[in-house]
């Protein structure tokens, strides 16, 4: 995590989040996110290299609301890595078989 300037600014690899000005980018590329999806990759960043599991994410990002269950974690990584790694060689969000979700650099 940095401070940039006046914003507070958060990276893993060539990914930046500005958390004061809502934005994303990776490289040049700048990637528009639902608040939902910021919400998520906001929680992976600041756990970087440690595994967060569906119940965590569910409690930060939805507070488990109670329409809302486990899978709804699923679709929205494989959201997010359709926007934050499939256009890109490195990916970012990496699975942990029966626990979570971590991103890291590999």
């Amino acid at each position: 995590m940095h401070k940039n300037g006046h914003s507070s600014v958060l990276e893993v690899a060539d990914l930046k989040m500005d958390l004061e000005n809502y934005e994303v980018a990776r490289g040049d590329k700048k990637i528009i996110l639902t608040p939902t999806e910021f919400s998520l990759l906001e929680y992976l960043i600041r756990n970087r290299d440690h595994v967060v599991t569906r119940d965590s994410i569910l409690n930060r990002v939805w507070s488990y609301e109670s329409d809302v269950q486990t899978r709804v974690v699923d679709v929205y990584i494989g959201y997010l890595r359709k926007k934050i790694d499939k256009p890109f060689k490195n990916k970012l969000i990496h699975n942990v078989r029966g626990f979570g979700y971590t991103i890291k650099t590999t």
